[in-house]
């Protein structure tokens, strides 16, 4: 059976490590970046060196900012941008898309797959491609340098769902194995509610305001998961599974997810992030602005609030860190972030309209036999 053949979209620290990771396992890889400048450190040369838990090189087939000629005659395109790129880059993929392809969001934080599809459509997609998200990206990785990639870790499992749900055994049948972490979800709202990012980084960044203003050096996981920011997560993370439950979905809470992902011992959720080896060494930013807020809560918390709001579900946590962090950095993340009418849903009828997104009711594809 032939290999299938890859596009990593965007070559930032993820993109870097999963472009290195597949093209050494010997997949046939192009990787292509919006801006010329974080990838000319390592164009010319054609590789990407790994370091940490997976060493090797992987020499990338295309390297560049030529967005046709990175998606084509590729049958699965991952798209490791922030959050916040995924609708710019899905109206410029649009046009160059086939029937078949598979487009994984990685991860897709809130409803990222669902937003990418219409902006699709919007943008005047005659094809029908299957996009989906991963849960959290598979790798915890840093790039101290362009072109090198430090795995520090590789999770033992990622939850994975197409925006339709009976299309999800298609898209794992095409990445050909090449993860087996990748299990299937049974929705994108597992997935989707089960943002762990949304959760964890805007309120460990928030609890630790003056330490990252005063650019102090720490571990971000480890160390800046006092008790008190604990407490607080451990609302946030009731908040998300109240939503999750008036959908009638079932995603892992924060201590099943550290448990499944990282086999940590089950215990309260400030002693797993403290202890968890994954998570050593990964310093924190020395700005507030970051993508731990200007990712995670438009693109993660907003769209929580939103849907909440519409089903009757208080989330005073949830706002509390959209408010601050909108004020810390003065923007308006609320407007900003994925509302409910730009993932063309209605407050009146969201949980029916996402019940037939699901089933496929609102565009079911001709063309591909899942």
């Amino acid at each position: 059976m032939r290999k299938p053949t890859f596009a990593v979209i965007g070559a930032g620290c993820g993109g870097q490590a999963m472009a290195g990771h597949l093209a050494s396992a010997g997949y046939d890889v192009a990787l292509w970046n919006r801006s010329a400048a974080r990838i000319a450190p390592f164009k010319d040369r054609g590789f990407i060196e790994l370091q940490g838990k997976i060493r090797g090189v992987g020499r990338i087939s295309y390297i560049g900012t030529d967005l046709p000629k990175a998606l084509a005659d590729r049958d699965v395109i991952m798209i490791v941008t922030t959050a916040t790129g995924h609708r710019p880059v899905a109206g410029r993929m649009a046009p160059h898309l086939r029937d078949g392809q598979v487009i994984l969001l990685n991860p897709g934080r809130t409803f990222g797959a669902l937003e990418f599809s219409r902006v699709l459509r919007q943008s005047g997609c005659a094809v029908e491609p299957i996009v989906g998200e991963a849960n959290t990206l598979v790798y915890v990785c840093r790039v101290p340098v362009a072109g090198t990639a430090v795995i520090k870790a590789v999770k033992r499992e990622v939850s994975v769902s197409a925006v339709r749900a009976e299309a999800t055994p298609y898209l794992l049948r095409r990445l050909g194995g090449v993860y087996p972490q990748f299990v299937a979800a049974p929705s994108f709202l597992e997935t989707s509610l089960g943002n762990i990012g949304a959760i964890f980084h805007p309120t460990i960044a928030l609890f630790n305001k003056q330490r990252i203003r005063a650019k102090e050096a720490f571990d971000f996981y480890t160390a800046g998961i006092t008790r008190q920011a604990a407490r607080f997560l451990a609302r946030v993370d009731g908040e998300f599974q109240s939503l999750a439950k008036a959908l009638d979905a079932r995603p892992l809470s924060v201590a099943q997810w550290l448990h499944s992902r990282y086999g940590l011992e089950p215990s309260d959720v400030y002693t797993m992030l403290r202890t968890n080896p994954g998570y050593q060494d990964i310093e924190a930013p020395t700005t507030l602005d970051h993508r731990y807020l200007w990712e995670d809560i438009p693109m993660g918390l907003v769209p929580i609030s939103e849907l909440a709001k519409a089903l009757g579900i208080a989330t005073p946590a949830v706002d509390h860190l959209i408010d601050e962090g909108s004020v810390t950095l003065g923007r308006d993340f609320r407007t900003e972030g994925r509302t409910l009418a730009k993932l063309g849903l209605s407050a009146g009828g969201v949980k029916e309209e996402l019940a037939a997104i699901i089933r496929g009711e609102d565009r079911v594809p001709e063309s591909v036999h899942v």
